[in-house]
């Protein structure tokens, strides 16, 4: 098979998950694609460059699965694992025992593949596993319980019988940012339940859905709120190759679109002695997905009681500082000549610094607190919001 006869099939393989189960089909396209003859895995997802990446051999995937249908139900394997949040519960645990954490994964997403496509050739079912040890696991388990049930069966030696059908080896990619990374797969989620919102869910079971309600309902508001104030500004479309084209699904030549914002967006964390080094990575984690969801131009700050520039947000290593003082944030915004109203001012905080009114004419305000923490000042602007 040459290679345009490869894109067209799994290009006609996306098109069939979106038309059958749109919320996997937008899992799909809400990941940054990657393609790569050389990959070890016909799929896999990995953490890299701040984003969650499918990363796709087309040889195999067309070796392995023959047709559009297979590699729709491939696809939606994958789209699985995305949402019962896999890449990041076992980023350090696989290490341990990957044979019982790739099997255990593997049972719990495969009994939501969508019906009408069949069954996923290759796949770990509990069929498979009636048959090797004689033995029927219950039905519509978390991957927790199947792995220890896994454990019984096989005393912890490695398990008998086929390779799982994509590859779960760069999970632990996401080890060493396991917060950022968290907070951008719940995106990728959110933004997919989103799009599908739109056109329906279609082969959907119930228990995948209430698995997405646990992931969107609680983490997704400051992100809509700040989403809302930056589009009210002046936008325009940039292209982008990460991203398939929505109108054109079949034409992998063409690229996707993204929008770029023409607002200045300035995010000043809290680097105060008050913040510990945990919830200092849980701010950062959430500054850095601004770009990744935004196409703005973004300004990164620390500040305690006076502000410095972060020149390189994924290289920023926090040093404890002192005191809070919420004013110097828009002291320097002033200094720095920002325009109060083209400028969107995000601050990640505890909420403890200055109680006294502040002076300022920035009014596109968000404070992002930190859980269970509130805003100390006494006349408080903007938006206030809980990470």
């Amino acid at each position: 098979m040459n290679a345009e006869d490869r894109d067209k099939l799994i290009v006609d393989g996306i098109k069939t998950l979106l038309d059958v189960a749109p919320l996997y089909g937008n899992v799909i396209m809400n990941l940054a694609r990657e393609n790569n003859d050389t990959a070890s895995n016909a799929l896999s997802l990995k953490w890299q460059a701040n984003q969650w990446h499918l990363v796709i051999n087309p040889i195999l995937l067309t070796t392995y699965f023959i047709n559009h249908t297979q590699i729709a139900l491939a696809f939606a394997h994958e789209a699985l694992h995305v949402i019962w949040q896999h890449p990041i519960r076992y980023a350090d645990e696989r290490i341990k025992s990957p044979n019982l954490i790739d099997w255990g994964t593997d049972l719990a997403v495969n009994q939501y593949l969508p019906i009408a496509l069949g069954m996923l050739p290759g796949a770990v079912t509990l069929q498979t596993i009636l048959g090797l040890y004689g033995k029927m696991l219950p039905i519509e388990q978390d991957s927790a319980e199947y792995i220890a049930l896994l454990s019984e069966l096989t005393e912890n030696q490695p398990a008998r019988g086929p390779k799982p059908v994509d590859g779960h080896g760069d999970w632990a990619s996401a080890g060493q940012g396991i917060d950022e990374a968290t907070s951008a797969l719940n995106f990728v989620i959110e933004k997919a339940t989103e799009d599908t919102n739109r056109s329906g869910r279609g082969d959907i079971g119930t228990a995948v859905l209430k698995k997405i309600a646990s992931v969107t309902a609680p983490k997704r508001h400051w992100q809509a709120i700040l989403r809302t104030g930056i589009s009210q500004l002046p936008t325009k479309k940039k292209a982008s190759h990460s991203r398939f084209n929505r109108r054109q699904a079949y034409r992998l030549d063409l690229p996707g679109s993204v929008s770029e914002y023409e607002a200045q967006v300035t995010v000043f964390i809290d680097n105060s002695a008050s913040i510990s080094d945990h919830q200092a990575g849980v701010m950062l984690a959430n500054a850095r997905q601004i770009i990744q969801q935004f196409d703005v131009e973004v300004t990164f700050f620390s500040f305690d009681t006076t502000v410095h520039e972060i020149k390189n947000i994924k290289q920023w290593q926090r040093q404890a500082g002192g005191g809070t003082q919420f004013q110097s944030i828009f002291d320097t915004l002033k200094v720095r000549k920002f325009n109060p109203k083209h400028t969107v001012v995000v601050i990640l905080t505890d909420g403890d610094g200055e109680e006294t009114v502040l002076s300022t004419k920035f009014r596109q305000v968000y404070w992002l607190l930190l859980s269970d923490h509130k805003l100390s000042i006494l006349e408080p602007f903007g938006k206030i919001m809980n990470l």
